[in-house]
């Protein structure tokens, strides 16, 4: 297949931390009629697959497969053959590499509309990071055999890929050089604005992740211990830059929180009330973080 042969420069598919357009959280649909139409609706906005004529998107959907998975349930492992193309119709995964400490380094978020795995499946490579449900969703499983036809008789598509795997891999060498020239609490902060984010209070003016990451999960993506992601959320509880609800964060000052992902001045005093009886002390730990 020449058109996919042009495609094996080695690199794999790549992902990294990006705002992903936010869809409210809610069980996995069962699927049926009205899947059906959301996933060709998908399928004809996303900017690989859209670029298929609509007859070969038709024919590659008739080969695909809905799977309803659950919170934390693992849809891939590093290392497993890719029989799969992945369309998201309802809910969030993550990317992630493990570590040989047993942590894992989180490379990104896949939402509503995006796909997981194209690049692998044209190279006919191994999956190169684990692939694991955020939430409870609703998967479209592409078969991989199918996939590779019907985009090595498109050049146009194929193109496409080869622009989204190049658009991956800045993303990654930009988070690669962010890691090594910003600050601890920059890093965290750029993180919590990767996020999907619901529709802001319009009372509070607060903007509010559309997932509720653990520690954990955040300093993955940061590249940071929980014990220090831990410190640092104390810190901006306290500043009234964001808001904590058991250890996760449920709002954030959107001001604040992107003046420190530029390792800017420390903010003004944030959107929700802080620790006023440690007012003096807040601002010691702020200025020596």
């Amino acid at each position: 297949m020449p058109g996919i042969n042009a495609l094996k420069t080695g690199h794999g598919s790549l992902a990294t931390p990006r705002v992903v357009a936010w869809q409210p959280a809610r069980p996995a649909a069962v699927p049926g009629t009205g899947a059906d139409a959301t996933a060709h609706a998908l399928s004809a906005a996303h900017p690989t697959l859209g670029k298929l004529s609509e007859q070969s998107r038709r024919a590659l959907l008739r080969w695909s497969r809905f799977r309803a998975v659950k919170r934390r349930e693992t849809i891939w492992r590093q290392g497993d053959p890719a029989g799969a193309v992945i369309l998201v119709v309802n809910g969030y995964l993550k990317r992630s590499t493990p570590l040989s400490d047993g942590n894992e380094v989180l490379l990104g978020l896949i939402g509503p509309g995006d796909c997981a795995g194209e690049a692998t499946v044209l190279l006919e490579q191994t999956h190169d990071a684990n692939l694991t449900a955020l939430s409870e969703c609703l998967l479209l499983m592409i078969d991989a055999r199918q996939f590779r036809h019907a985009f090595d008789h498109e050049p146009e598509a194929l193109l496409a890929v080869m622009r989204s795997t190049t658009e991956e891999l800045h993303r990654t060498t930009q988070q690669l050089l962010d890691g090594r020239a910003q600050t601890t609490p920059g890093r965290l902060a750029k993180v919590l604005l990767c996020l999907p984010r619901a529709p802001s209070s319009e009372l509070t003016g607060a903007t509010r992740p559309g997932l509720r990451l653990s520690q954990s999960e955040l300093g993955a993506m940061a590249g940071i211990c929980r014990e220090v992601v831990n410190r640092y959320l104390g810190i901006w509880r306290d500043a009234g830059w964001i808001q904590l609800s058991d250890g996760r964060v449920t709002a954030f000052d959107m001001t604040a929180i992107f003046d420190l992902s530029q390792d800017k001045a420390l903010p003004a005093p944030g959107t929700f009330p802080g620790s006023r009886d440690h007012k003096a002390q807040r601002h010691r730990r702020v200025q020596t973080a």
